[in-house]
C-alpha cells in the first residue's frame, strides 16, 4: 500500500503541474473559453474509454504491469504537452493523458485486492490522500517553472512520470498473488464474467444508484474546476500562479481529509451517511463561488469543496467495490469510471457553453443544483449492517441475502 501510494503521489504531481496552467496555455494558443473546456473534457473522454479496458485487463493480467504501462504513457503525454504549438497538439496531449489516466481503476482495484471490510474505505482514502498531495505539490511546481514558458512544466511532469515508472518496476509488487493464477485458469465468473453480466451489474441496485450519485457530483466538480481559472481571471484578475496556490490549498485539505479523516468518519457513521454529507457540502460550496465579492473569499470556500470531495469519492468507491465479487473488482471499478468519466466529460462542456453564451457565474449555480440532486438520491443509499463487530455491505448485488435486505426507507 505504501509503494502504491508513492506511485500515485508522483503520478498526480505530474497531473497537478499542468492542471492550473492548462486554461491559460490554451488561451495563449488562441482557444475560446468553450475550446478550453473542450480540451479539458478530452482528458476525461479518453479516460472514459480507457478505464473499463484497463480494469478488465488487470483482472486477467494483474495490476502491476498496467500501472507501469500507464506511467510511461503519462510521460509521453506530458512531453507532447510541453511541445504543443497549437490547440490541436494541446488537445492531442490531453487525449493521450486521458488514455494513460485510465489506470485509476487499476489502482482502486489494487486497494480492493489488499484490504477487507471497513479498511477498504481507509485504503482508498490513503490513495486519495496521495492523489491530493500530488495535486497540492504539482501546481506549486508548475507555477514555478511556468516562468520559463507555459509549456516548460510539461517537461518536468514527463520526467517525474518516467522516473516513477522505473521505480514501480523495481518496488511495486503484484497484488493478486497466487489465488489469481488459479482463478485465471478457470472459466470466467462473477459480475464481469461476460459483457452482458457486466452491464447488468452496473445498472442493478444499489450500483446503479451509486453510479448516478457519482455522475452528478463529479459533473458538478469537473464543471467548477474547468471554468474556475477563467472566472477568477475575469472577475478578480487572478493569474496562473495565484490559481496554482488555490489548487495547492485545496490539495492540502484533501490530503488531511483523505489521509486522516475519511477512514475515521466512515467507521463512525458509515459510507452512506458520509456520501450524503459530502454531496450536500459540495452543493453549497460550488454555488457559493458565484456569490463571493472578492478573491480572498476563495480561501474560505476551498476547505469546504476539498472536504466534500475528500469524503465523498473514496466512500462511493468503497461502496462500489463492496457491491461486487472479488473476481470482478477491476472490471466493476473500471465500469464506475464510465459514470465518473461521463461526468468529467459533460461537466466541462456544459460549463463552457454556459460560461461563453450565458452569465459567467451560471456554471457554479448549475453545478450546485446537480450536487443537490445527488444529495437527494444519496438519501436512498442503503445502510450497511454491523455483523460481528465488522461493518459489511448487506450482500453482493448479484446474490443478495434476503435476511440482509436493505431498509425500504433508504437506511
Amino acid at each position: 500500500m505504501s509503494v502504491l501510494a508513492a506511485t500515485v503521489l508522483v503520478d498526480m504531481i505530474g497531473f497537478g503541474i499542468v492542471l492550473p496552467l492548462l486554461p491559460f496555455y490554451a488561451e495563449d494558443l488562441g482557444a475560446t473559453p468553450f475550446e478550453v473546456t473542450l480540451i479539458i473534457a478530452s482528458f476525461s473522454a479518453m479516460q472514459l474509454i480507457a478505464a473499463p479496458l484497463w480494469g478488465r485487463f488487470s483482472d486477467r493480467s494483474g495490476r502491476r504491469p498496467l500501472i507501469i504501462a500507464g506511467l510511461f504513457a503519462s510521460a509521453v503525454s506530458y512531453l507532447i504537452f510541453a511541445l504543443a504549438n497549437s490547440t490541436a497538439i494541446l488537445l492531442l496531449s490531453r487525449v493521450a493523458a486521458g488514455a494513460a489516466g485510465g489506470t485509476i481503476s487499476v489502482a482502486q482495484a489494487y486497494v480492493a485486492d489488499s484490504t477487507e471490510g471497513s479498511e477498504r474505505a481507509h485504503g482508498l482514502g490513503l490513495i486519495g490522500a496521495a492523489s491530493g498531495l500530488g495535486i497540492m505539490i504539482g501546481p506549486a511546481i508548475g507555477g514555478f517553472f511556468s516562468q520559463w514558458g507555459l509549456g516548460a512544466p510539461g517537461y518536468v511532469a514527463a520526467a517525474l512520470c518516467a522516473v516513477n515508472a522505473v521505480a514501480a518496476i523495481v518496488a511495486l509488487p503484484e497484488s493478486r498473488h497466487f489465488r489469481d493464477r488459479a482463478a485465471r485458469a478457470e472459466p470466467a465468473r462473477g459480475d464481469a464474467a461476460s459483457l452482458g453480466s457486466w452491464v447488468r451489474a452496473l445498472v442493478r441496485f444499489p450500483l446503479g444508484l451509486l453510479l448516478a450519485v457519482y455522475f452528478l457530483t463529479i459533473s458538478s466538480f469537473a464543471a467548477m474546476t474547468s471554468v474556475l481559472a477563467l472566472y477568477t481571471e475575469r472577475v478578480f484578475a487572478m493569474t496562473a500562479s495565484q490559481m496554482g496556490l488555490v489548487f495547492t490549498a485545496a490539495g492540502a485539505v484533501t490530503v488531511v481529509v483523505r489521509g486522516v479523516a475519511v477512514g475515521k468518519l466512515v467507521k463512525r457513521v458509515g459510507e452512506a451517511l458520509t456520501v450524503r454529507m459530502g454531496s450536500l457540502i459540495l452543493a453549497l460550496s460550488v454555488g457559493a463561488i458565484a456569490l463571493i465579492p472578492g478573491k480572498w473569499w476563495l480561501a474560505l470556500l476551498i476547505p469546504f469543496w476539498a472536504l466534500a470531495t475528500g469524503i465523498l469519492f473514496p466512500s462511493l468507491a468503497s461502496l462500489v467495490s463492496q457491491a461486487t465479487d472479488a473476481d470482478s473488482q477491476g472490471s466493476i471499478l473500471g465500469g464506475s469510471q464510465l459514470a465518473g468519466g461521463s461526468g468529467r466529460v459533460l461537466g466541462p462542456l456544459w460549463a463552457g457553453l454556459l460560461f461563453q453564451h450565458h452569465r459567467i457565474a451560471s456554471p457554479f449555480l448549475a453545478g450546485a443544483l446537480l450536487s443537490a440532486a445527488a444529495f437527494l438520491l444519496a438519501l436512498k443509499i442503503p445502510a450497511r449492517h454491523d455483523v460481528g463487530g465488522v461493518r459489511a455491505w448487506s450482500g453482493r448485488i448479484a446474490t443478495p441475502d434476503p435476511a440482509d435486505a436493505p431498509d425500504p426507507a433508504g437506511g
